[in-house]
């Protein structure tokens, strides 16, 4: 049966590959003797899990923020709208393959530009380890996936947003605040109860 991913692995592929040769530090979850792997999001991560442990995507997302209620069909659809964008959306994942559950996880988003000769910027975002598996570097190795990604992909820069006290923990893997700009500001607007 053919998996339905989000966006190629062979993208994720050639990331890890270009990033474990320009980086001694580089973690891996990915060699023949360990039980994770690091993928591209997937059509069926909506109910991964088993009867001891269940943390299929959307459960593991509720450690970092309110999902709500989402039901299968409303992943499916929105699923298939981000994969039929292609070269926007970019979702990996940490699977534990013997609990067969989503561990981490975080996205780089593709947003197209007419600046830098119509470039490409990143924004990462989402970044989330179950608090089971914290303490693992698997948040880290996701990050780095992501800067690597966002390299094969040709990005001019890319950038995130974060809580204060996790300032250190981006720069310690090569973010800086920008001088003059580093103010975030939001307007959130309130969904109408269904």
């Amino acid at each position: 049966m053919a998996v339905d991913y989000l966006f190629d692995p062979q993208t994720l592929a050639a990331a890890t590959a270009a990033d474990d040769t320009t980086r001694v530090d580089q973690l891996s979850v990915d060699d023949g003797s360990c039980k994770y792997r690091l993928r591209p999001l997937c059509l069926t991560d909506y109910g991964r899990g088993t009867q001891r442990v269940f943390s299929g995507y959307l459960d593991l997302l509720s450690q970092l923020t309110v999902t709500g209620s989402v039901t299968q069909q409303m992943y499916l659809n929105t699923f298939e709208v981000m994969k039929n964008n292609t070269g926007t959306y970019y979702i990996i994942v940490i699977e534990d393959t013997e609990e067969n559950c989503i561990v981490a996880s975080g996205s780089l988003t593709i947003e197209k530009k007419f600046i830098h000769l119509c470039g490409q910027r990143g924004r990462i975002e989402d970044i989330v380890v179950n608090s089971n598996c914290r303490g693992k570097r698997f948040g880290k190795i996701v990050v780095q996936r992501l800067i690597a990604l966002s390299r094969v992909l040709n990005c001019y820069k890319i950038s995130l947003e974060c809580k204060d006290s996790n300032v250190n923990w981006y720069s310690s893997m090569g973010f800086v605040k920008e001088p003059g700009n580093s103010n975030y500001m939001q307007i959130k607007f309130e969904k109408p109860s269904k």
